[in-house]
């Protein structure tokens, strides 16, 4: 790049950061609250639903387990997505507990050298996934008022990312990348589960979730930013302005562009519009979930090392918000939500379902017992 066209964005860049600096100065009182509902989402829901998860997480991979894991889900994963039965942890566990929970898994996999680089790509496309609780418990209850909703757009948002994955399996294998024979080699030897394994395991999950808390709450306070200054409103009279009729589809567009940047904010104000009929708001809600936003491509890039190349995740995320929103379409034509009445304080109050807390929990408890077991059968087994 020519040495005057590096001068040039380098001046756009400062001028978008000094513009963006002036704007968090324009309602300093709505941008501090945006801040603090980024801080109470972080330490009430995602610090205690992601913390118990990474860890177990961790433990095991370090104590080994996750080839027992592999072994038991290899016959279903390689002919379904053509990947090895380990990826079929992060799959699972990006299901269950939401973002950037499989983007983090599949990583530590990548490091573990259980996973190549091209497998850890497809992989990222489809099991980085919106959690149960998030859907059912935020969006369905708590956005739309509706449980029914969310389990239902729940139900889409897993046979979405199904699709993605049967669709990257098929394409690699057309493209005769049977990367599985070539896998590289386990470097690890599995460690004895011990106090100290435990508090690095520990120490290792919150400093991920430092990193995505921050990535919340800024992104939170961005997007407020932008909605203090008239952006999204702007934006939303454009088609008016181009078609020449009175039709606003303003509330839609803001929507979209808030849930593009930061999906909770997104989705909160999809549900509070009341110009937005309710079949258009199942369809941008199905898609917000799928996609996850800006915010959460900025927690994804700060879990996975920076051989991964992301632009095969990007592409899944927009196609898995595209298939969710036509599943939506079609197995809800009929569903109604509740009409309820809003306030500021239900941006990121998203309570937890008594069913699904205890689901993890078992869950928990599940990969505890995996953890012990593959210790006991270690040490029982005889050595040659």
């Amino acid at each position: 790049m020519p040495a005057r066209s590096r001068n040039g964005m380098s001046y756009i860049v400062c001028a978008v950061l000094l513009g963006l600096f002036a704007a968090l100065l324009i309602n300093p009182e709505s941008i501090i609250e945006a801040g603090r509902k980024g801080v109470n989402l972080c330490l009430n829901i995602i610090f205690p639903s992601l913390l118990p998860f990474f860890v177990v997480s961790r433990l095991i991979l370090d104590t080994g387990a996750i080839y027992t894991i592999g072994r038991v889900f290899e016959p279903l994963m390689k002919p379904v997505f053509n990947l090895p039965g380990n990826a079929a942890f992060p799959l699972i566990a990006g299901w269950l507990s939401g973002y950037p929970a499989g983007a983090k898994y599949t990583a530590d996999l990548y490091e573990k050298k259980l996973l190549t680089r091209e497998q850890a790509q497809r992989l990222l496309a489809f099991c980085n996934n919106s959690g149960p609780l998030f859907i059912v418990g935020a969006v369905g209850t708590g956005f739309f008022g509706s449980s029914g909703l969310g389990f239902a757009l729940l139900l889409c948002h897993v046979l979405a990312s199904i699709t993605i994955g049967i669709g990257t399996g098929f394409i690699s294998r057309i493209k005769k990348r049977q990367d599985l024979k070539n896998s590289a080699p386990v470097e690890n030897r599995p460690a004895k589960l011990s106090g100290r394994l435990l508090a690095n395991a520990v120490a290792d999950s919150v400093m991920i979730l430092l990193r995505i808390s921050g990535t919340i709450i800024f992104f939170a306070v961005f997007v407020q930013t932008l909605d203090n200054t008239g952006l999204f409103t702007i934006i939303g009279r454009i088609p008016s302005f181009v078609t020449g009729t009175d039709y606003n589809c303003s509330d839609i567009i803001k929507a979209f562009f808030a849930g593009s940047l930061e999906i909770t904010y997104g989705l909160y104000i999809l549900s509070v519009s009341s110009s937005v009929p309710l079949r258009i708001k199942i369809m941008l809600a199905g898609f917000l979930c799928g996609f996850g936003g800006f915010s959460v491509y900025t927690q994804v890039t700060g879990v996975c090392p920076q051989e991964i190349k992301l632009r095969t995740y990007l592409c899944g995320k927009v196609l898995h918000g595209i298939i969710a929103a036509v599943y939506s379409a079609v197995f809800m034509r009929d569903t109604a939500a509740a009409a309820v009445k809003y306030s500021s304080e239900a941006l990121y109050n998203t309570g937890y379902s008594g069913v699904l807390s205890f689901i993890y929990i078992a869950i928990i408890v599940m990969g505890i017992a995996v953890v012990l077991g593959y210790k006991r059968n270690c040490e029982t087994k005889p050595r040659r």
